[in-house]
This record gives C-alpha cells, structure tokens and sequence, in this order.
C-alpha cells in the first residue's frame, strides 16, 4: 500500500507538472544541450558575446574544472576547451566576469571536499570566492583570496550588479536566515570590499537560497528549496531591483524551467532573449545538466492588468460607439483618454492591480458617468468593466421620466412653431429616433394670467402644432400624442388674484415630454 501510495503521488505530481508545462510554454522553449554527458556539468556564464564558461568533471567523482565554449546559432556549446590558469587539483565552479572583461571572480573549494555550498551550518568551511586579473590573451593572472572568505563559513557562487559596484554571492555567514542565504556586498573603486549584507526575507527564507545572478536589467535570479510553495528541489526564481535600491515582490518561475528536480544558475542575454539554466530533472544525461531556453514573452515583476469594458446606453442597453472614455488614477488626475469603437468597447492597457481608478464616460447629448474602482490583485489578469450612460435629454421629474424641455417658445396669440422652438423638436426627434420604442405624451401649459378658455384653446393649438412637426419629421403618429390644459395643471400658488413675480408665472408656463413607453 505503501509503495502504490508513493506510485500515485509521483505520477499526480508528474502530470500535475505536464500540464502546467503545456500551458505555460509560451514564455520558455527549452532544450538540453549536446555536450552534456552521464558527468555533472552546470554552472554557465557568458564571456563576451559568442563564448561560456562552464563547469565539468572529466569523469564521475573527478573534481569539477573551468571549460570554454563557443556559442554557435542554435544554443549549442561547440569546441570546449578547459581553461589554462584557474584549474586546480580541486572544485572550480561559478564565474562571473566584470564589464570590460578584465576582472573575474569564480568560486574555489578550500579543501577539496565539497563543490557547492555546504548543506550544514555549523561545518567548516570548503568553498571560497576568489579573483584574478584577466590578460588581453585571456590569461588568469594574480589570482587571490577575497577579504571576506572565512574558515568559519562557506562563501560561493559570485554574480555582480550591472554597474559592477555590488557583488552577489552565496553564503551560510553569521545573519544567515536559512541554511544558505544571499548576501550583497559592495565593491569599492580601489577594488577592496565592503561589509556584506543579507538581502533579506524578500529574497532569503529558512531554506536554502543559492546561484545568484544578475542581468542587464538588474533582475536578480537565484535558486531556493521552499517545499511549501516549489516544484520540487531547487527552484529558480527573480527579484527587480528598483533604482532606490527596494525589491520587487519575488517571482516563482514556471516550468519547463523548473521542475520537481533541482533547477539553478539562470543566466539570460536580453538582447538574444535566450540563456541557459543547470538542472538535475529525471530526463537529463547526467547528476547536473545544462539547459539552453528562448524566451517568448518577458517576466512580469509589477503586477498590471488590462481594464476593459463597454459603453452601453442606459435606457436602451445598446452599445454608444465612439463615446469618449477617460482613466483617472484615485485622486482624478487624467492617465489616459480613449475613443471607444462603433461597440462600444474600449480598453486600457497595464493599470497597476490592487489600485484604485476612476473610468469617465462621456459623449454629446448624455450625462457624464463617473465610476469609481479598484483593480484586482490577480497578476496580468483582466478588471471588466460597464459604463452607462443616461440621456441628458431624459431627466426624471415629479416622479416622471421625460424630455428635457421646459419651454416651447411661441409668438404672441400664435400656435406657429419659431425656429428657436424647431431646435429644441428637433431635439426630440432625434431622440425617438435613437430610442424606436420610446412613446410620448405632451402636454402643454399656460400661467394663470388672462381668461381661462382663451389659455385652453391657446394651448391646445400649440400642443397640435408640436405634435403635428414631430410626425412631419419622420416620427409615427402613434408614437406621439397629447393636448393643452391651460391654466388647469399650475405648479404652485400663481393662480387668479394672486400676486406672483415673473419667474412663478415662468415656471407653470411649459411643455412636457412625458415618456410613458420606453
């Protein structure tokens, strides 16, 4: 029971990882490399633009030597040779070179009995970082112990910052965190060293953090054993390093780079998009391979998202096309101003998940619509968003939805429609058309002054003429009906003998569009 108890668990993990595998190959092709053998062979690092250095062992439990290859068009590593100079009867592993070539650090076994960094904290050390001049024939010359190289503890695996001013290394030195950690240091321009300091609980744990490298983006990648949230073994992860010296949030690379095996030193050329990787996975040839990948999307260490969304007419919950869409960050200031297209649809690229926005929309003869969010916290994920817009033209009033039109203005004792009065049914034709279903009923309105039945004729002939413009201009008669009520309907208190001001009696003489079918 047992053994089909472990059975089952390896073939879940085993396609647990096909599957993520299949999914996640659009960013990483990998391939092994054809110099690998049933040897171990890791530890990669670029030397000018078509040239690596790896390490190797010549047979298996030989110590590990430096080799240089070239780089040809395929990923291949072609004509190793083992370097002349850095070799010795012991482990040489890790080098890292600075910008003008002509400095390099590597790590070096002390005693010949470990070639990578001790698993155990309370052992003496094996492994030190050492450097060397390099002569203009490629020659390692002057080649010396580090100041920060102690009996007590393991230091190993250099890589340096872009500018060349901090180098990163594996060490399990006191302020250690885990079993091994990754401490920085600072390079001074006489060459001689700072004190190294841990890089913290951003990049280190109670685990293992091992194989530091940087690329020209300041990108810090490194390996770590975190059986809580791997693969399995050691896994490859990145951090960004911003130019006020803060971290990114850590970034869990997936597979096929990682996988349940142990997967470390990534190493990675920005402008060939390409690398190489070292790992132990089931399919290799050997104890530790070499692996050669492409990258076909780039990591994402800012977590963003796209907003997208639609505009749509409130009443009628069509699309408005070429309305106009605005981002605001949180405290209103424009980002960016869209145009949506004939569905209405608009979209914003790489707002910052987690943060609060506003989306305006707005377009001519609507009411602005300002939605207030905050985008999720899911990386490269999508916030959808609808944005309605009502009819500036609809208000609702005493309960009532309607046109927005106060006055129709007529000359005196005159039911004829004056141009200024044409604008405003224009107005309301337009909007019959935009909205086919929407039915109407007028109603006009006169103030209390002068005889009741003379206001009562008076408004109905101005009510027959309005409606009368509106079917002449397209709009089907059942869609639109209405009378004049004169003086019978006023808003407040102007009646007969009352005294009132100029606007009181304005505010009962009116027109109303009341929609009682949408």
């Amino acid at each position: 029971m047992k053994n089909t108890t472990y059975f089952l668990t390896i073939l879940f993990l085993t396609l647990t990882l096909t599957v993520m595998s299949q999914q996640q190959t659009e960013r990483f092709l990998i391939k092994s490399v054809e110099i690998n053998n049933e040897f171990q062979n890791f530890g990669t690092t670029f030397f000018g633009k078509n040239k690596i250095i790896y390490s190797s062992q010549s047979k298996k439990n030989a110590f590990l030597n430096l080799y240089i290859g070239s780089i040809d068009k395929n990923g291949e590593i072609i004509n190793p040779e083992k370097l002349v100079g850095p070799n010795t009867k012991y482990n040489e592993s890790n080098v890292v070179f600075s910008r003008d070539q002509r400095t390099v650090y590597f790590s070096r076994s002390i005693k010949g009995k470990q070639n990578t960094i001790s698993k155990e904290k309370d052992r003496k050390a094996t492994i030190g970082i050492f450097k060397a001049s390099v002569t203009s024939s490629g020659q390692w010359k002057n080649i010396e112990s580090l100041s920060f190289n102690d009996p007590g503890y393991d230091v190993g695996h250099p890589a340096l910052s872009k500018d060349g001013r901090k180098m990163y290394f594996t060490s399990n030195m006191p302020g250690t965190l885990g079993l091994t950690d990754i401490f920085v240091v600072n390079i001074n321009t006489d060459g001689s060293f700072g004190t190294p300091k841990n890089m913290g609980p951003k990049v280190n744990s109670k685990h293992r953090e091992m194989f530091p490298y940087t690329d020209d983006n300041d990108i810090l990648f490194f390996s770590s054993n975190r059986p809580d949230e791997g693969y399995g073994g050691l896994d490859i992860y990145a951090v960004k390093r911003y130019e006020n010296s803060d971290l990114s949030d850590r970034l869990h690379l997936e597979p096929p780079i990682n996988s349940i095996g142990d997967d470390f030193n990534y190493i990675f050329n920005q402008d060939k998009k390409s690398g190489y990787f070292s790992s132990n996975r089931s399919t290799g040839k050997g104890s530790d391979d070499i692996y050669y990948f492409n990258e076909t999307r780039p990591l994402l260490f800012d977590c963003f998202q796209e907003i997208k969304g639609i505009v749509i007419d409130q009443q009628s919950q069509k699309p408005i096309p070429y309305a106009i869409v605005t981002l605001k960050d949180a405290n209103g200031k424009d980002i960016e101003k869209i145009t949506t297209e004939k569905d209405g649809k608009f979209s914003f690229n790489q707002a910052v998940c987690d943060t609060g926005y506003e989306l305006l929309g707005e377009k001519k003869y609507y009411a602005q619509n300002l939605k207030q969010f905050t985008t999720a916290s899911v990386h490269e994920g999508k916030t959808l968003m609808t944005i309605a817009l009502s009819d500036s033209f609809i208000i609702k009033r005493r309960g009532k939805q309607m046109l927005d039109i106060s006055v129709i203005n007529f000359d005196f004792n005159s039911a004829k429609i004056r141009p200024d009065a044409a604008n405003q049914l224009d107005r309301v034709v337009n909007t019959m058309n935009r909205y086919p279903r929407m039915v109407i009923e007028l109603g006009t309105h006169t103030d209390a002054r002068g005889k009741n039945l003379y206001n009562l004729i008076l408004s109905n002939k101005r009510a027959k003429s309005v409606i009368f413009y509106v079917i002449e201009h397209g709009i089907d008669e059942s869609r639109i009906s209405g009378k004049g009520y004169g003086e019978k309907r006023l808003l407040n208190k102007c009646k007969d003998g009352v005294k009132c001001t100029e606007k009181e009696h304005e505010l009962n003489r009116r027109s109303e569009f009341v929609i009682t079918k949408m």
